[in-house]
């Protein structure tokens, strides 16, 4: 996971992206998303309608195996993060070459 977070944490210096239920739906909406992150304690029906959305509009959905916390320690934020959308596509190849694949 330390090797995630740091790969995490440099495409969040040089990468698009949105946190938070809200922004990550709207960069779903607007089909800017190229990658979901969602934090493995977040709310099981927060997590389903995140899953669902992206199924839907068919960008990958993966589960962070941290807490919110982590998350948002991992993006640098002061705050909890229970989702991200990542919207630059070399940034989502490079997060889901750690995860085995997209």
């Amino acid at each position: 996971m330390d090797i995630f977070n740091a790969r995490l944490a440099d495409v969040i210096l040089s990468a698009k992206y949105f946190v938070g239920f809200k922004e990550t739906f709207k960069a779903m909406r607007k089909e800017t998303a190229k990658l979901v992150i969602i934090a493995g304690d977040t709310n099981v029906g927060m997590k389903a309608d995140i899953e669902k959305k992206a199924k839907s509009k068919k960008v990958e959905a993966l589960v962070f195996a941290g807490t919110m916390k982590e998350l948002g320690r991992a993006c640098g934020k002061p705050f909890k993060v229970s989702c991200m959308a990542i919207t630059d596509p070399g940034a989502a190849g490079i997060v889901c070459a750690l995860v085995d694949g997209c």
